[in-house]
């Protein structure tokens, strides 16, 4: 309940921004893969956007965290939005019905 809206935000923002990173590559061309990794630029827009919510708790403090803030742990904050778009499914190949890629999709916007 204290999440909520601000998981609904984070499943569009990322949507939103997914979207206008093809946009731009449409426009410029695809950019190339970086030395030594073997990861597409879609790849890489995922992995970017991920990296930011990288974080560690102790326990304590993340229980105090989960009771008072509005906004999920950094975790969830990649894996709902990201399990919920078709896209980072396919960018990554995804097997049907795993983890981040369930059946079941929730999408707001």
């Amino acid at each position: 309940v204290n999440t909520q809206g601000e998981n609904i935000a984070d499943n569009g923002g990322i949507k939103e921004a997914y979207f206008a990173y093809n946009e731009w590559e449409g426009r410029n061309g695809p950019e190339p893969r970086l030395p030594g990794l073997h990861y597409t630029s879609q790849q890489m827009f995922w992995i970017s956007s991920a990296s930011i919510w990288c974080n560690k708790y102790r326990p304590e403090a993340l229980k105090g965290r989960v009771i008072v803030d509005v906004h999920s742990p950094g975790e969830f904050r990649v894996i709902g939005p990201l399990s919920n778009m078709a896209e980072f499914s396919r960018d990554f190949n995804c097997p049907s019905d795993s983890s981040m890629n369930p059946t079941k999709k929730c999408s707001v916007w």
